[in-house]
C-alpha cells in the first residue's frame, strides 16, 4: 500500500504543478488576428503601443468596453493582466488593452488587435 502512495502523490503534484505554470509572457490569445491592409488605420497600431498613442494616431473609437480578467481574483497577484478595456472601430474592429491592476490603473498597452471589416462599432 506505501509503495502504490508515494508514486500517486508524485503524479498529483507533478499534475498540479504543471497547472500552476506560467507561459512566461503574453497569453495565447493576445496578438494580432485578421489580415490587415496597408490602407486600414490598424496598421499603424503595434502590440505594446500605450494606449494614448494609439488614439493619438488613429483617433478615438466608436465605442468602448472594460472588463476584469480571472487574474483580478488571485490573491496578491501584482501583474499588470488584471482589467482589460477595449475599443471598438466601426467598420475596422477591435483593439484590446491590457494593464490594470486592483491598485490603480497602470499605463494601458495594447494586447490584442481583431482586424473586422464588418464591426458594427458597438459593445454588445
Amino acid at each position: 500500500m506505501k509503495k502504490a502512495f508515494a508514486p500517486a502523490m508524485a503524479i498529483i503534484l507533478s499534475v498540479t504543478l504543471a497547472g500552476c505554470a506560467s507561459s512566461g509572457g503574453q497569453a495565447a490569445n493576445g496578438g494580432i488576428i485578421g489580415d490587415i491592409p496597408e490602407d486600414s488605420k490598424f496598421a499603424k497600431i503595434e502590440i505594446g503601443m500605450p494606449e494614448a498613442q494609439v488614439y493619438d494616431l488613429i483617433g478615438y473609437p466608436t465605442d468602448t468596453t472594460a472588463y476584469i480578467t480571472g487574474k483580478s481574483f488571485i490573491p496578491f497577484y501584482y501583474g499588470s493582466d488584471a482589467a482589460r478595456t477595449e475599443a471598438i472601430y466601426k467598420d475596422e474592429g477591435r483593439i484590446t488593452f491590457t494593464g490594470g491592476t486592483g491598485f490603480g490603473a497602470r499605463t494601458f498597452q495594447v494586447y490584442r488587435i481583431v482586424y473586422d471589416p464588418t464591426e458594427d462599432g458597438y459593445a454588445e
